[in-house]
């Protein structure tokens, strides 16, 4: 089990993690102590809970934003996908068009080539 101490309002926490994830703690402590740096010079000291509670918020809030973000792209993908299933579709129809065609004129063709040499 590893352990990351992190300072956080100029205050030190030790906290526990899963070995290999100390870095990653690290950086998130970071992502948080700098929110809550921002409202430290926006707010003035306002105290600790008070604090960290709107640093919460505020990334809950950017969290959500991005989880709707993805869901946006998820669905523009989700139709994206079903136009190219569409064309696809259409295109073997072409595609089926197309050789019906070839094999018309092919006949025609043969038929035309039969006639001239007789």
């Amino acid at each position: 089990m590893g352990k990351v101490t992190v300072n956080i309002n100029n205050r030190t926490f030790q906290i526990a993690c899963e070995d290999g994830e100390e870095s990653r703690l690290k950086e998130l402590a970071s992502f948080f102590s700098r929110h809550v740096d921002q409202l430290q010079g926006r707010f003035g000291h306002i105290g600790d809970a008070r604090i960290y509670v709107m640093a919460g918020l505020l990334i809950a809030d950017k969290l959500s934003d991005a989880l709707s973000q993805i869901e946006e792209i998820q669905n523009d993908v989700q139709q994206l996908q079903k136009k190219n299933d569409m064309f696809k579709e259409d295109s073997h129809s072409l595609e089926e068009l197309l050789l019906a065609d070839i094999e018309l004129l092919t006949n025609k063709l043969n038929e035309i080539s039969k006639s001239l040499s007789t």
